[in-house]
Formats: structure tokens, C-alpha cells, sequence
């Protein structure tokens, strides 16, 4: 780790966009360096006079430029700076390249079926019931798609948790920047966030049943959901090109 001078912080600020960017700059200027935790979200309000939602805003923004990793019951670990805006890199890659967003789909396919399935025959209450506050919070932020696509990965996350393998999680990291660059590229699309939350209700409600046949068709047709967002964003991407184009 390199030691930056000590800083005195000034003027207390109240905007997200703002607190991430002077923490990305401490980030830049090795204040914090790879693999360093941030502070608490509650010890970064104090520093900068602002709330935690503030601040919890800000990390979201960190964490979609590749920055930094944020860790549910951990924090938020600073990412190596190689993969420093590797999210920007692979969204543009799941709406331009055909291949990649079909490729994702067939290993989620073959991951993420069977997970829901598993979930459905080992969950517990306490872990369903964190799921279902994902989902309603997925709900509670339709008009903020940053915090959205946090609840969205967080319910994936839990239903890989509840699935009881202590394997997977080492399979699904190597995969967790395109699952949130092909999240990213998605949520804009009309309705994107009503059709998500249903599929995740889906889900959830066969898991909750301990249907892990119902589980694995539920999670099929999520994906089937997700497959059908990808087509809207390139069908869009498409008629803005022609529309763009001289006439």
C-alpha cells in the first residue's frame, strides 16, 4: 500500500457523484491500494458529512466502474487497477458482440438452473426470507437502475448461498463482471425492472415451496426473460443506428 499525504477534508458533501469521485480519487492517488477494505459505510458519512444512503450510493458507482468489489457483510475491497473499468468494457461488448450475451446465457443455464434447484431442497426460512427483502427492494428502487441491479445481484448471490455448495462461489466470481455488465446493458429497457422482479418472485415462490423441479423451470424462464432484454437492446441500438444515419 502507498501512503498519500494526509488530507484535511474541508466542505462536507452531500451529492453520491461527488463523494465517489473524491473517493475515486483516493482511490487513483493510493490512499487506498488493491486489496485495502474502504472504511464502513457509517465511518465515510462521518468523514464526509453526509448519510450512509449517500455514501452507499457512491460505492454503487465505484462498483460499476470496476473499482472496487463490494462484499455483503465484509465491505468494499479495492479491485487491482487492471480491472478498472472492465464493467464499461463488457457492457458495450454484451450489446455489440452476439456472441457474448449467448454464451453468458448458456453457462447461467447450466449454472444457475440447477442452483435454483438445489436452493429449492436445502433453503432455510431465514435465507428465503433474505431473499424476499431483495426482491422488495428491487421493487423500492424501480427509478434508481444502479441500486436496482445491487438488490438484483445480491438475490442471485443469496439463492447461490442457499444452494449450499461451497464450491460455487468460486466459480461464479471469475463470471460476476459480465452478470452485472449484462444487468447493466439491460435495465434501461422498458419495463425491464416489473418483468425482473416478477421472474425472481417466480423463483422465490418455488424455492419457498421446496419445488426444486418448479425452482429449475422457474429459473429457465428468468432466463428466457433475460434473453428476450438482451434482443430489446440490440432491436433499439439498431433503429437509433438507422435513425442516426444521413439520409
Amino acid at each position: 500500500m502507498v501512503h498519500a499525504p494526509t488530507r484535511t477534508w474541508r466542505k462536507p458533501l452531500r451529492l453520491y457523484g461527488a463523494v465517489a469521485h473524491d473517493l475515486a480519487e483516493s482511490i487513483i492517488h493510493g490512499r487506498y491500494g488493491p486489496n485495502d477494505y474502504l472504511p464502513t459505510e457509517q465511518a465515510l458519512a462521518t468523514e464526509y458529512g453526509t448519510s450512509r444512503n449517500v455514501v452507499r450510493e457512491a460505492l454503487r458507482v465505484l462498483s460499476a466502474r470496476g473499482m472496487i468489489d463490494v462484499q455483503h457483510g465484509k465491505g468494499s475491497q479495492v479491485l487491482p487497477r487492471h480491472q478498472w473499468q472492465l464493467v464499461d468494457q463488457l457492457v458495450h461488448l454484451v450489446r455489440e458482440d452476439q456472441r457474448v450475451p449467448q454464451d453468458l446465457l448458456e453457462l447461467r443455464r447450466i449454472l444457475e438452473v440447477e442452483i435454483a434447484g438445489l436452493a429449492a431442497d436445502r433453503a432455510s426460512s431465514e435465507q428465503t426470507r433474505a431473499m424476499r427483502g431483495t426482491i422488495e427492494q428491487m421493487q423500492a428502487s424501480h427509478d434508481d437502475p444502479t441500486a436496482c441491479i445491487e438488490h438484483d445481484i445480491a438475490f442471485h448471490e443469496l439463492l447461490a448461498a442457499a444452494a449450499g455448495n461451497a464450491l460455487l462461489p468460486l466459480v461464479l466470481n471469475p463470471i460476476s463482471h459480465l452478470l452485472r455488465a449484462s444487468r447493466l446493458a439491460t435495465i434501461q429497457n422498458a419495463g425491464a425492472v416489473d418483468r425482473s422482479v416478477a421472474a425472481h418472485e417466480d423463483v422465490l415462490d418455488r424455492v419457498e415451496a421446496h419445488d426444486a423441479a418448479g425452482a429449475r423451470e422457474a429459473m429457465q424462464r428468468h432466463l428466457v426473460q433475460v434473453e428476450g432484454e438482451i434482443r430489446r437492446v440490440r432491436t433499439d441500438s439498431r433503429t437509433t443506428q438507422r435513425s442516426d444515419a444521413p439520409s
